[in-house]
Parts: C-alpha cells; sequence; structure tokens
C-alpha cells in the first residue's frame, strides 16, 4: 500500500488512531507552527508507540547538532527539514533525513536545491510554496510540477492541502512514492479526525488495490 505519513500530532491519542488505521509515519512538528510541540512531548508520545510505525521529528533551520540529539532523545526514526538547511544535518545524520522543497519555488535545476542530489537523504518532500509559511499551508499545488523533482535522484513524497477527498486523484496524477497530510484530517489544528484518518486510509486502500489488480491483467 502506498506509504501514508500523517504530520502535526500532538497527543497520544491521535498518534494511536493514527496506528489504529494502518498510517505508516507519525511527524511531530518541533518549529513555529499552530502543530508545535516540544521534545518533552514528543518523547512521551513515541515511546508509547509501536516501533513499526515511522516516528518523524519536523524541524525549520535548527542547528543540526539539535536537530540530532532530539532525534536521539527523543527515539525517533527521521528528521524532516523544511527551511534552508545545508546538507550537514543529512551528514549528522546519514539516511535518516527527509528534506522538504516547495514546488514552483525551490526548483530542481537551482544550486540550492541541486546541493541535496548527493546527500544521504532518505526521501525528498514537495510541498506548497507560501511566503507566510515553512510549511503545512493546506493548499495544494500544480501536481504536474511534481515529477520534476525525480531528477533529485530519491523517493518523492506529496504534501501540500492533501485530504480524503482529492488523495485518489493526487496518486493518479503525481505517481508519488509515499503522501503526507496533516489539516486534511483535522477537526481543528493540531487535533485529527479520526474519522477523516478512516476514510483516508480507506481511499488509499481501494487505490491501491485497483492498481494491483490491474497490474495482472
Amino acid at each position: 500500500m502506498m506509504p501514508v505519513k500523517i504530520c502535526g500530532i500532538t497527543n497520544l491519542n491521535d498518534a494511536l488512531i493514527c496506528v489504529e488505521n494502518g498510517v505508516t509515519a507519525v511527524g511531530f512538528v518541533l518549529t513555529d507552527s499552530k502543530r508545535k510541540v516540544t521534545a518533552a512531548v514528543v518523547y512521551e508520545i513515541s515511546r508509547k508507540l509501536p516501533s513499526f510505525v515511522t516516528k518523524v521529528g519536523v524541524f525549520t533551520d535548527e542547528d543540526p547538532l539539535v536537530v540530532r540529539d532530539i532525534v536521539r532523545d527523543c527515539g525517533l526514526d527521521l528528521a524532516q527539514l523544511h527551511g534552508a538547511e545545508t546538507t550537514q544535518v543529512a551528514e549528522l545524520l546519514p539516511w535518516r533525513v527527509i528534506k522538504s522543497f516547495k514546488a514552483g519555488l525551490e526548483k530542481p535545476g537551482l544550486p540550492q536545491v541541486l546541493q541535496w542530489r548527493d546527500a544521504p537523504l532518505r526521501a525528498v518532500l514537495i510541498d506548497s510554496y507560501s511566503p507566510t509559511a515553512a510549511g503545512g499551508t493546506g493548499q495544494t499545488f500544480d501536481w504536474e510540477l511534481f515529477r520534476d523533482y525525480r531528477v533529485l535522484g530519491f523517493p518523492l513524497i506529496l504534501a501540500g492541502g492533501l485530504n480524503p477527498e482529492n488523495i485518489s486523484a493526487a496518486i493518479q496524477q503525481a505517481r508519488p512514492d509515499a503522501v503526507d497530510l496533516s489539516s486534511g484530517v483535522e477537526q481543528r489544528p493540531g487535533i485529527k479526525d479520526a474519522a477523516k484518518v478512516r476514510t483516508l486510509m480507506g481511499q488509499v486502500r481501494r487505490l491501491t488495490d485497483r492498481v494491483q489488480d490491474n497490474s495482472t491483467i
């Protein structure tokens, strides 16, 4: 099934809802956001989650040594970077970093993007651009831009305004390796909606089943 990451987790109950519904990864925002949590909260939640769920810390322009220490101390599997970071973080956490880019602004041919092509990344995440937010805009972008980032050579995660209503169209058009959602499965910022999470995962499963059925014809 298509891997699904639910970001903006702020409490254990929401994290467990994600686990129960088969979500692949959960994300904790450790930077300025309506969904920001402290490292202490992340530690308390992450240590109560099963090992098969990938736990991701989201950072923006944080000191690389601080990122490394939080990942280690909170039992996180990956660090997701949403700022103007250099490859130093990836070098401190080889193969444990997801680098985010803003579609249409940080284009694949630009030097600040290309510097990551040889970095030890786990994946690249493509989000919507907003002049007022590093991520979590809740807005979609032109999914045709998504495929341009294949030149970086890493698995691509689609983010930006995804929800149960548009997830099937997004997957079929962009062909991502994984998807990332936050506001699209919320009651309000930082509080997830169990029904929306269930609906989302049902949509992803049905789409995956259709693709598998077609591949056997």
